[in-house]
């Protein structure tokens, strides 16, 4: 993750820019434009245990689109201050939020025939990025597809890393690279739909969440908020909440709560303050940063003002 959404008349968004525009990046995972993404509190925005500090984002005043991914601008993406927990797609895998949340049973067959010098060098990235030592990871990650080029696990790692430090271009090459590799490996499309949000390409990041979900439609929330959050600034709101609702059916535990966020701008769209309310506070639940809880809380505040309580 990442997540930017289209603020332009959007309260609940504008609260999140106002109150986040300023901050640094944040990413490991994925969210602040957009509906899921990493706060800047968050691991990515500071140089922590020798980690290189990606720049803060430009801040974007509404009405304008974020010109960031929604971890970069709002909320934090993920709980317990997990970074990179071991994903559930594959058990040597070591993505970034929201790719980490994936929960299909599925193990592509390139990553299974990585040469082992390769993925040594993916497990001491994944080593590094728990220790928060980024720019280690990144060193690490680039060996490895060094030594085995066709290894998808790797390239969408190292391209989540990239685009946490908005190195868009680069990112998007190591996420091409990981499609090329496996066109059926649904976190490649994933990684794309991602570089394309920070681009506000909406298009493109709904082609790419519409692939992932044709790949695997039953456990894949991520896929489905990517596609929620597409769809909102398609101004497709019906669909941008169903999806959202699906996002949230599959990840019971709420291991990302942004979704919760997410569907509170679009009830907001939808003029329906009370269902808005509701998703915000389901958010305020998880909210793990004082930041967050007063950000949201704030928003929560001045709507139900509006609401008359």
């Amino acid at each position: 993750m990442l997540f930017p959404i289209h603020t332009s008349g959007n309260r609940t968004a504008d609260h999140a820019t106002r109150q986040w525009g300023s901050c640094g990046t944040v990413l490991l995972s994925l969210l602040c434009a957009a509906a899921m993404s990493l706060s800047s509190a968050s691991a990515f925005a500071q140089k922590t245990g020798g980690g290189a500090a990606p720049p803060p984002p430009k801040p974007t005043p509404p009405p304008r689109p974020p010109t960031d991914s929604f971890d970069e601008n709002q909320l934090r993406y993920g709980t317990n201050g997990a970074l990179a927990s071991k994903s559930a797609v594959e058990k040597d895998t070591c993505f970034l939020p929201p790719l980490n949340g994936l929960r299909s049973p599925v193990v592509t067959v390139a990553n299974l025939q990585a040469a082992a010098k390769a993925k040594k060098e993916y497990a001491a990235a994944c080593a590094a990025v728990n220790d928060k030592k980024f720019d280690v990871a990144e060193q690490h990650l680039r060996k490895a597809v060094q030594v085995e080029s066709k290894y998808p696990a790797a390239w969408v790692t190292l391209g989540q890393l990239l685009a946490a430090q908005q190195k868009t271009d680069e990112a998007r090459q190591s996420c091409s690279r990981a499609l090329e590799v496996d066109p059926n490996y649904v976190p490649s499309h994933l990684c794309m739909g991602d570089v394309a949000a920070r681009a506000q390409q909406w298009d493109d990041v709904l082609k790419y969440a519409e692939r992932a979900l044709e790949l695997d439609p039953t456990n894949d929330a991520p896929g489905y908020a990517y596609s929620a959050m597409a769809n909102l600034n398609l101004h497709h709101l019906a669909e941008a909440e169903k999806n959202a609702l699906r996002a949230l059916e599959i990840d019971r535990t709420n291991s990302d709560p942004r979704v919760h966020f997410l569907l509170a701008q679009i009830y907001e769209a939808k003029k329906d303050p009370t269902s808005e309310a509701s998703q915000l506070r389901e958010y305020l639940k998880y909210a793990s940063t004082p930041q967050e809880v007063a950000m949201v809380q704030q928003a929560l505040a001045d709507l139900e003002k509006r609401m008359g309580k």
